[in-house]
């Protein structure tokens, strides 16, 4: 069989790509010693360090710690004074009503009448037996001196007056009960029957709320409850931005078991009749402490979470200080946490790393 043969354009293209592959090759195996393929082992990635960048400016200014008075800050409710649950101690039907729901009511005025039907005719009847009772119990005395009755039918006359006067104390208690009325001064808060029911014993009639003073109630944490005791000042800050001041009338001795915090009640008093059930912010004075006052703006967050501010050091270098916040008002908060004079960083501390050389600029104006 004849062998084909290669043209001579076929020859060339075959001895061009042999040149290229040992052009390639030479690369790689004719200078092995001293070849490196680019981008490894170079200077700048074997030292594994970026270059140096100037150092940020930041802005700064100089706080000092100062005298305040820390303040117990929790959420909470407003409530009544006292409630309570009016209910019938006799039974019959409602013939006459008092006061409306929700209206302002006092001590012994009318909330409902339960018909009297026969029960001033039992008083009335009551009242001739002790009569009856008491003059014969006077004869039986009177025959004593003449020794003309036995001591027995003495006691026995005078038991039978006493029977009588407690039979007409029960008649004229079962009389009074027929009309019920408010136990103490407050609002009639609910009404809970209408013209013509019939009540039994026991049965509510409706609740009066003592809203005067008011209870601002919140729950103190573990760790500040021995900074509150009763009758230090306090005040509360309702939903609509009122303020009322009080007194603390009350602090748990003992924790709830499920919240571990305790209950602690201030007294407001409530003249305008402020309604109960809000909700409040309840602010209790504690004691002076030495704090720096900040706008919320220059706090920040480290990698764990936690609240704190930048400052700078002697040497220029950022630090980070974990600060708890002790009062807050309108124009900016008091922090503890921080040395007695700082250089805190006002702007640009979400731009540089904890460790990191900066160049301060002081601001304009110095924190407080």
């Amino acid at each position: 069989m004849k062998r084909p043969v290669l043209s001579k354009s076929s020859l060339m293209a075959v001895g061009l790509v042999a040149a290229v592959v040992l052009w390639m090759l030479s690369g790689l195996v004719g200078d092995a010693g001293t070849s490196t393929p680019a981008g490894i082992g170079s200077p700048s990635t074997e030292s594994g360090a970026a270059p140096d960048r100037e150092a940020l400016p930041v802005t700064v200014a100089r706080s000092k710690a100062a005298p305040v008075v820390r303040e117990i800050v929790v959420s909470g409710r407003i409530e009544p004074n006292r409630i309570v649950e009016v209910k019938a101690e006799t039974e019959g039907r409602i013939v006459a009503l008092g006061v409306e729901r929700g209206r302002p009511i006092r001590a012994g005025e009318l909330i409902a009448r339960i018909d009297v039907r026969d029960r001033e005719a039992a008083v009335a009847e009551a009242e001739k037996l002790v009569e009856h009772r008491r003059l014969q119990h006077q004869a039986a005395m009177s025959l004593e001196g003449q020794r003309l009755i036995a001591e027995v039918q003495i006691a026995e006359a005078a038991a039978l007056l006493a029977t009588a006067e407690a039979q007409l104390e029960r008649a004229r208690l079962d009389l009074a009960r027929t009309s019920i009325t408010a136990p103490f001064d407050g609002v009639l808060d609910e009404r809970d029957v209408e013209l013509g029911d019939y009540v039994g014993i026991g049965d509510s009639i409706g609740r009066v709320a003592d809203i005067d003073p008011l209870l601002a109630v919140g729950e103190i944490s573990e760790r500040e409850i021995g900074f509150v005791e009763v009758g230090m000042p306090g005040r509360a800050q309702l939903a609509d931005g009122t303020i009322l001041e009080g007194i603390v009338r009350y602090v748990s001795p003992v924790a709830d078991s499920a919240t571990r915090t305790f209950r602690v009640e201030i007294a407001l008093p409530n003249p305008e009749h402020r309604p109960a059930g809000t909700t409040a912010e309840l602010r209790i004075p504690a004691r002076e402490i030495e704090a720096h006052f900040l706008s919320p703006a220059v706090l920040t967050l480290d990698e764990a979470g936690n609240i704190g501010v930048k400052i700078v050091d002697v040497s220029n270098k950022v630090r980070f200080h974990e600060v708890a916040i002790v009062r807050s008002a309108s124009d900016g908060i008091w922090v503890t946490g921080l040395p007695d004079e700082a250089l805190v960083i006002t702007v640009g501390q979400g731009f540089v790393a904890v460790g990191e050389t900066v160049k301060p600029v002081p601001a304009e104006s110095s924190a407080r």
